[in-house]
């Protein structure tokens, strides 16, 4: 069989599928024969390799090795590896035993990644690791958020793993210790207030010091269980970084101090105008604790999935203004924000973004001191307009009693939450799809992205793009035409590399080197194998290097049905024509477009003669605006933002899937915009609560806001920042 010509005639010019094995129900009807099919198959691939074998053949280790071109210097030809996908896990690793169990597999994968990744970071040199730390520094991620120990290799991953559970049993503690004394600080608060059933111990009117008293020591006891918040919460005051810490340690401090001072004339408690305002203050703690809990809950389940075993791309950003700008020439009016994905084994600084500071504490370092200002004023007011008291000591009581107030009204409840909810809600969902977004240093870094660096492979996946039928035009033979076009399309990064996989089954050995390549952009590949000038591309490609034999127009039309035509020459003479057929994957289509309606533009790089943007435009139903091909010149400088580093800092990773990592990146735009409007509804309750305290005290009534008041208050504004942040992230 080897030996015996194909004849001309036994080439199918229909819609008929040579040498490809996909299911019939994923690109065509079942065809009318199918075992003569694979009998047909069966021989294509036998007379291939016999033809191989005539001519000495290719070893894998010679196609792997570097191909020397003294004119094309910027061409990687290390292609197998990158280029040809991997079925078989242990082609990959070949000294692993065949015979071991998926877990004993899955393990050796595993010590034989790490090994790679610590190897690579023993070459960096002690000045290279001083200056990533200072560069790294983030003066945004306050102290009482960083983690202890951060991930820098994946031996350390038990060690993390305890050191997250032990925070987050240490939170747990807190939050049940608070709870305690919060609810029952709050249960005798209401019923002295609303004169509700009560143990005349704590009546306040009877046992006014034992009311105080039960207060303010679980109001000292909510600052022992949580005196890392209060006392970073106070240092962050101090070096001008306030954060969600410092608003809530201020509130329980001033009525906590209010509680004591009171304590040397309990009687006052039972006059109208004085209140204790500890239980809300505590519960301001509780939510702050519950806010940190979602924090490390996510953290936990970021790391559970991030130390398992998987492909992991990191999102990068392409920092380079000049290379960005070259990417987006044409397309973008705007500063170029541009990121792409990163093929890499370990993702960096993991605590670091999983703690970073967020929208919450950069508001909070802003009115935290306009509110201890704002509550001073406020209680240095009363002692002018409240005509209740009675001497310079009540007044001075009445004082602490309005900061309290003031404090508590203006610091929401829900103020940890406004980024935690919807972070938790992001998590659940990216997580489905094999994307991991660490914390809000994601949003902070990707949210202003107005265009994306992907590769036409990443939307075309696997059995989208097929073969309808081929046709035979020159003299060279069907084998040898099917080589050429699949070492040159392999070689060079093409969507018809998985279509020529499968049709050679996966032995690409068969194929030859590629000396060197060209993408003549909008035509397709001039390459040189064998010594031979090969082309692979549109007509148009074709007319423009004069190749003969070209067919008719109507003939063209006829072969190709309304698909796609590709040609291929061999020495200058027209060798075969390639009908292809590719399709739209739902996904891929959906999330270009909703890049497009977020005004991100999808730059692509393509080397298929096929692709433009006009045809992806039409294919994906996308605006075409919103599309731009990169031109070959700037092919290198793709491959140097995009190539595959063992170690890369990111607060966001995915699968290498397109739909996962344009998910994420609309994530952060749409968690920006969630988040903003969670501030914006914080900052609108701390001034009306403001508001509301200033006209209180001026008109001497300020007594009227007692704790339960506040309590509602507080409750009101927690559910009206739940309901305007329930969107989808």
């Amino acid at each position: 069989m080897a030996d015996e010509k194909i004849p001309f005639s036994d080439i199918p010019q229909d819609d008929t599928d040579i040498g490809t094995d996909l299911p019939a129900d994923e690109v065509r009807p079942a065809a009318p024969d199918n075992e003569a099919r694979a009998r047909e198959n069966a021989e294509l691939i036998e007379s291939i390799m016999k033809l191989r074998r005539e001519q000495g053949g290719v070893s894998r280790e010679s196609e792997e090795a570097p191909v020397k071109r003294p004119n094309v210097s910027d061409i990687d030809m290390e292609l197998t590896d990158k280029i040809i996908p991997k079925t078989e896990e242990m082609e990959r690793v070949p000294d692993i035993p065949s015979d071991l169990g998926y877990e004993e597999r899955s393990q050796m994968l595993r010590d034989r990644r790490r090994r790679k990744v610590d190897n690579f970071r023993l070459k960096r040199g002690a000045d290279e690791d001083t200056e990533d730390e200072d560069g790294e520094e983030d003066e945004t991620t306050t102290s009482s958020r960083t983690a202890k120990r951060e991930f820098e290799q994946f031996e350390d991953e038990d060690k993390i793993l305890r050191d997250i559970l032990q925070v987050k049993q240490n939170l747990t503690v807190r939050m049940v210790v608070l709870l305690f004394a919060g609810v029952f600080t709050l249960l005798i608060t209401l019923a002295n207030d609303l004169s509700l059933p009560l143990v005349k111990v704590f009546d306040k009117v009877m046992n006014p010091s034992t009311y105080l008293f039960t207060n303010t020591i679980l109001g000292l006891a909510a600052i022992a269980v949580s005196y890392t918040v209060v006392l970073e919460g106070f240092k962050n005051i101090f070096r001008r970084r306030a954060d969600c810490d410092s608003l809530a340690a201020v509130g329980i401090l001033v009525c906590v101090i209010s509680g004591v001072a009171t304590l040397f004339e309990p009687s006052i408690v039972m006059r109208e105008f004085y209140h204790i305002y500890t239980s809300i203050a505590i519960f301001g703690l509780i939510f702050n604790t519950l806010g940190k809990l979602m924090i490390v809950k996510r953290t936990e389940r970021n790391f559970r999935f991030v130390a398992e075993d998987f492909e992991r791309y990191a999102l990068v950003t392409v920092d380079d203004e000049d290379t960005a700008g070259k990417f987006t020439s044409g397309v973008l009016d705007d500063f170029p924000e541009l990121s792409a994905m990163r093929k890499t084994e370990f993702v960096k600084d993991f605590m670091k973004n999983s703690y970073s500071a967020d929208v919450a504490d950069t508001y909070a370092r802003k009115i935290t001191p306009l509110v201890l200002l704002v509550s001073a004023a406020i209680g240095l007011l009363s002692m002018i307009f409240e005509k209740n008291t009675a001497g310079m000591t009540e007044k001075i009581f009445n004082l602490f009693a309005v900061m309290s107030g003031t404090l508590t009204i203006c610091s929401s409840f829900s103020l940890m939450l406004i980024v935690n909810i919807p972070m938790g809600r992001a998590q659940n969902k990216y997580l489905q799809y094999s994307g991991v977004i660490l914390g809000y240093s994601a949003v902070d870094r990707f949210s202003d992205t107005n265009s994306v660096l992907i590769d036409a492979e990443q939307l075309f996946p696997k059995g989208m793009v097929d073969f309808k039928s081929l046709k035979l035009l020159g003299s060279t033979r069907i084998e040898d035409c099917i080589l050429y076009a699949a070492s040159l399309a392999c070689g060079a990064g093409s969507i018809l590399s998985p279509t020529f996989y499968k049709m050679l089954r996966g032995k690409t050995e068969l194929l030859y080197p590629v000396e060197s390549y060209i993408y003549e952009d909008g035509l397709g590949l001039s390459g040189w194998i064998e010594n031979k000038r090969v082309l692979l591309g549109s007509r148009e490609l074709m007319e423009n290097h004069s190749i003969e034999g070209l067919p008719t127009l109507n003939k063209e039309a006829e072969y190709s049905k309304g698909n796609t035509v590709l040609y291929l020459s061999v020495s200058g003479v027209v060798s075969m024509l390639f009908v292809v057929q590719a399709k739209a994957s739902l996904s891929v289509s959906r999330w270009l477009r909703e890049l497009g309606d977020n005004g991100v533009v999808a730059v692509v790089r393509t080397v298929d003669g096929f692709i433009n943007l006009d045809y992806l435009s039409e294919l994906f139903d996308a605006d075409k605006s919103m599309l731009k091909l990169l031109p070959f010149r700037f092919h290198k400088e793709y491959a140097r933002e995009t190539d595959y580093t063992p170690e890369v800092s990111s607060p966001m990773l995915c699968s290498g899937h397109f739909p996962s990592f344009a998910m994420l990146l609309i994530g952060t735009k749409r968690l920006k915009q969630i988040t903003a409007l969670g501030v914006a509804v914080q900052a609108g309750a701390c001034v009306l609560g403001a508001g509301i305290s200033l006209i209180m005290t001026l008109l001497g009534t300020f007594g009227q806001l007692s704790p339960s008041f506040i309590l509602l208050y507080n409750t009101v504004f927690l559910f009206v920042t739940l309901a305007a942040q329930h969107r989808k992230v």
